[in-house]
């Protein structure tokens, strides 16, 4: 009897993972996505449309399209939400994650007390990868890390860090800024020695003022820190969500797509600000000594689309720093 009884109750529960995987729009709940405030490449809000006399802005993320591709293979459905200009708060926005509100946010960082709370999607394809930046002539002045560390300095606050990498940038007595542009005023006028940011968040930003010319960047990145996709614990079918999630991001190809897409962001913001004339603060004496760093850095082509520090904030800071130059 007992027998026969495990023997029904395994057919039924065959029969019924059978039929669940057999039955269409398994994934049947819209994967509300949001993700970091104007922090391109990695998200970014845009201007979409007007409704109902208030502006509505679009996520924008070099990780959508590749996400939306494979995801869309197992009939998972990303949906990057429009939002106002009043709900374009961090906090907020991190909050109606947890609560479920919104389902998806691109760009948290592990170990983060900021996103605590969250379920990180393993691997991380792609890292946020921290440089030295300097005016163009001031760059051969430092070979290493030692080097920066009789050196003045700053750091933007528009940057999002990990709590591991917030710790190691105080330690090296750098000074938080409001904007990247008062940084590369401060470097070019010789007021900091050098700065730290992201390459890509930095060669935008740089652009839009005229100054990517003016600037020089380290040829490998002092800090890198694993950019993870999240999803909100209190999604359906979680477990199931998981599996998929993780199974196409520990692909190559996903995240040779979304490097591809971060080159073409960055690319075409530059070409789009190309001409803009430098602020009167630029010595036009600097030699113009651009060099295209951006695409020999991070290179995940060869890496099984997994970033090798996966858990940079637990290294020490000796395993983390990789050299300048």
């Amino acid at each position: 009897m007992i027998i026969w009884a495990l023997g029904i109750g395994y057919s039924y529960a065959a029969e019924d993972s059978t039929s669940m995987v057999s039955v269409e729009n398994y994934f049947n709940t819209p994967l509300n996505t949001v993700g970091w405030i104007d922090y391109p490449p990695f998200s970014r809000f845009a201007y979409s449309r007007q409704s109902e006399k208030r502006s509505l802005l679009v996520m924008e993320s070099a990780f959508l399209k590749p996400t939306i591709d494979v995801m869309s293979k197992h009939g998972v459905n990303i949906v990057p939400m429009e939002l106002s200009d009043e709900d374009l708060d961090l906090k907020l926005l991190l909050l109606d994650v947890r609560s479920g509100k919104y389902k998806i946010f691109i760009g948290a960082y592990s170990n983060t007390q900021l996103y605590n709370g969250l379920q990180m999607i393993f691997p991380a394809s792609i890292s946020n990868p921290i440089h030295v930046i300097t005016s163009a002539d001031s760059m051969t002045h430092i070979a290493n890390f030692d080097d920066l560390k009789n050196l003045r300095g700053v750091m933007s606050k528009t940057e999002l860090l990990s709590d591991f990498i917030v710790r190691k940038v105080s330690d090296m007595g750098v000074e938080f800024v409001d904007t990247p542009y008062e940084c590369y005023e401060k470097i070019i006028l010789g007021k900091a020695d050098y700065m730290l940011g992201g390459i890509y968040y930095n060669r935008m930003m740089a652009s839009h003022y005229g100054l990517g010319s003016f600037l020089s960047y380290s040829q490998k990145p002092l800090f890198k820190i694993p950019i993870f996709i999240a999803i909100s614990k209190v999604t359906p079918r979680l477990s199931q969500y998981m599996e998929v999630f993780q199974e196409e991001f520990a692909k190559p190809e996903y995240a040779t797509a979304v490097k591809e897409e971060i080159l073409r962001i960055v690319n075409e913001e530059e070409q789009r600000y190309e001409g803009t004339v430098p602020p009167s603060f630029v010595q036009y004496g600097t030699e113009d000594t651009k060099e295209n760093f951006l695409e020999v850095e991070d290179n995940l082509t060869n890496k099984g689309g997994r970033v090798i520090e996966q858990k940079v904030e637990e290294k020490s800071i000796d395993e983390v720093i990789e050299g300048i130059y």
